[in-house]
């Protein structure tokens, strides 16, 4: 493991620190360097296609907001533990049958998810749902489920919410921009 001084951290606009990028790539916010002058970082995070960068952002992060509509119209987010995703466009997490989420996204199956890391973030809408067949829960199981799911696959309280997304929003290294599935 490489040991890196903050002194080598990049700072963001109002001066904190990046840990993304190096001092001499990013100062005060701005990239100070050319893909020609990383030829031997081609693999950053500045290099990559928008939602590859979400992508990365996300793997980062470990959990998001997910956004339900509750019974009055209102949008209820709370944070949830990302289990698996394919890129951006497909999200799965686990939450309880009878919780408010599960009863949310069985009423109204459109949501949002957002994530943040540094002074990137990522805004998907989308549309969830619940996933209650054996198979899936077998495939997406975590040994640390049992903590929630004593019963393990076959707990009836267990299930899956798949996110899929429709559009994101990124603003991502000071760049805003927009992809739709």
């Amino acid at each position: 493991m490489t040991i890196v001084s903050q002194d080598l951290f990049g700072t963001h606009g109002d001066g904190h620190k990046n840990e993304d990028y190096c001092i001499h790539c990013y100062r005060n916010g701005v990239f100070t360097c050319t893909q020609d002058a990383m030829q031997h970082h081609p693999d950053l995070k500045r290099w990559m296609k928008d939602k590859d960068k979400a992508s990365w952002i996300l793997d980062k992060c470990g959990y998001v907001t997910l956004s339900t509509i509750d019974g009055q119209g209102f949008p209820r987010p709370v944070a949830i533990d990302v289990i698996s995703h394919d890129g951006i466009r497909e999200i799965w997490m686990t939450t309880y049958r009878n919780s408010a989420k599960a009863k949310h996204i069985c009423s109204n199956p459109k949501a949002g998810i957002s994530f943040v890391r540094e002074a990137d973030s990522v805004s998907l809408t989308g549309i969830a749902e619940i996933i209650t067949e054996k198979d899936m829960l077998r495939q997406y199981w975590k040994d640390f489920f049992v903590h929630y799911y004593p019963n393990g696959v076959d707990d009836e309280n267990y299930c899956l919410i798949r996110f899929s997304t429709k559009t994101a929003k990124l603003w991502i290294d000071g760049k805003s921009s927009i992809i739709s599935f």
